[in-house]
């Protein structure tokens, strides 16, 4: 190959490297925090918010509704006349206190609920305890935003890294064919060597641009959520900790899963409207107090003012109606009730299984780490191989294209592991901004070709070996 040549392909590989790659940081740049952003420009989380207010604004109210109920009277009539039967004739002697025409009014009345069949406290139990499934639900939608945005990240660092893979592939194979040209131009290959070199090249191209085109879906859903480019967000966070044992993980999500925590309050407070329908078939008794002035009572009487405090008790005695409407509460609560029980169950066995998961998926991608790694030290071994003649373009072909799959594969897998241990935060309720020790490191790459994967004495440990495949930042060199 000539220099220029080879310089070509290098400068290519570079360029191509930097503008697919949207996470790598710039120099003096500083990176927006992609949690933050997506909790700024998330409507669906304002739309949980106003909700929210809204069911505070409830809580109020029920809280008002123990307040006494007070109204000014003031009663003006248009047009009245009184008739008597028999008719009355006007009083000559004396004072004629008999009324011609309805009084004007004007008063004060006030009235406070005394016993209500305890309507009032269990509307208040219940809003309370709306309030309170509300607030988790918040905290729910919250995290949602979270794990989406952060998983939108992690799709773009994935998908970017597999096209630097996918076009390191597909200029390995395309010096591989130039060389095979060369040779066959000598008489060192054949025809049937550059035709399979150049089958290689496009099905490494084909994956190379399906590659392109997922990183083109996963730069907008970035865009979507954050209202940022991809490469003005920084690598999202991963959990701090997580339990060791899928027990303690499910125990710790029946406590603090924020749909759990909701759905748990929303049935409480099923359960207490239900009891406050029950007071239709309970009496009440209000206090009442009254002060109300009569003017132009009649010719003889121009004002009569009346003050008056009474017990006012209503006794239900039959309403249509009222049995149903509390046997159609009552059946509600236990609806509720079993919907609870049964979501309860559902999302600790999603969570132990997902938690297996996350377990299997970690021992995957370090395997798949440490395939990657081998893989690319025996390509530098065949490369020597090939130059002395012991490796044919099959081979050659073929070990490349391995090489390609693994590094796309230990990608994915990786991603997943990551994403699972964010899905596993946000199901306990972990992943937050906000809440102290919730975030740890962020998530990083995997190691490139050109860099040493694992330091000298590592590849003589296993263990050791084992640990720095799971990418901590601390151990890299």
């Amino acid at each position: 190959m000539p220099p220029w040549s080879a310089q070509a392909v290098l400068v290519a590989a570079v360029v191509g490297h930097l503008a697919v790659d949207p996470i790598r940081p710039a120099c003096g740049r500083e990176r927006a925090d992609p949690a933050s952003a997506a909790l700024v420009e998330s409507f669906a989380l304002r739309a949980e918010d106003a909700r929210q207010d809204a069911t505070e604004a409830r809580l109020r109210g029920a809280q008002d509704a123990f307040m006494p109920t007070v109204w000014a009277l003031a009663d003006a009539p248009l047009s009245s006349r009184i008739r008597y039967s028999p008719e009355l004739a006007p009083t000559i002697l004396g004072l004629d206190a008999t009324p011609r025409s309805a009084p004007y009014q004007l008063g004060i009345v006030a009235d406070l609920p005394v016993f209500d069949g305890f309507r009032r406290l269990n509307t208040l139990r219940a809003a309370d305890a709306e309030v309170q499934a509300g607030r988790a639900a918040v905290v729910g939608k919250r995290q949602q935003v979270l794990l989406e945005t952060a998983l939108a990240v992690l799709s773009v660092m994935r998908d970017g890294q597999i096209v630097r893979f996918r076009e390191a592939q597909c200029a390995a194979i395309g010096r591989i064919l130039e060389t095979t040209q060369r040779q066959r131009a000598v008489g060192d290959a054949t025809r049937t060597d550059v035709a399979l070199a150049q089958s290689r090249l496009q099905a490494a191209e084909a994956g190379r641009d399906r590659a392109r085109a997922e990183l083109t879906v996963s730069r907008a859903a970035v865009v979507r959520l954050t209202g940022l480019e991809p490469e003005q967000v920084a690598a999202p966070r991963l959990p701090g900790s997580l339990p060791r044992t899928a027990d303690l993980y499910a125990a710790q999500v029946r406590d603090a899963n924020p749909a759990l925590v909701a759905a748990r309050l929303d049935a409480h407070s099923t359960t207490a409207r239900a009891r406050a329908a029950g007071a239709d078939l309970l009496p009440t008794v209000n206090l009442q107090f009254t002060r109300v002035a009569q003017y132009g009572y009649s010719a003889a009487l121009d004002r009569i003012t009346d003050t008056t405090t009474r017990l006012l008790a209503r006794i239900p005695i039959y309403e249509p109606g009222a049995f149903p409407r509390v046997a159609e509460a009552s059946a509600l609560a236990r609806q509720r009730g079993y919907e609870v029980q049964d979501a309860e169950r559902e999302t600790l066995s999603t969570a132990h299984a997902n938690f297996l998961r996350y377990k299997i998926v970690s021992d995957q991608a370090t395997r798949l780490v440490a395939r990657v790694e081998a893989l690319r030290q025996s390509v530098r071994g065949f490369e020597i191989e090939r130059g002395a003649g012991f490796r044919t373009i099959l081979d050659e072909l073929n070990l490349r294209a391995e090489l390609g799959d693994a590094e796309s594969g230990a990608a994915a897998v990786a991603t997943e592991r990551d994403a699972l241990s964010l899905a596993l935060a946000a199901a306990a309720g972990l992943l937050d901004v906000d809440r102290p020790g919730a975030a740890g490191r962020r998530a990083r790459l995997l190691p490139p070709a050109n860099k040493p994967a694992v330091r000298p004495e590592v590849r003589r440990a296993p263990e050791a070996a084992l640990r720095l495949s799971r990418f901590d930042p601390d151990q890299l060199p």
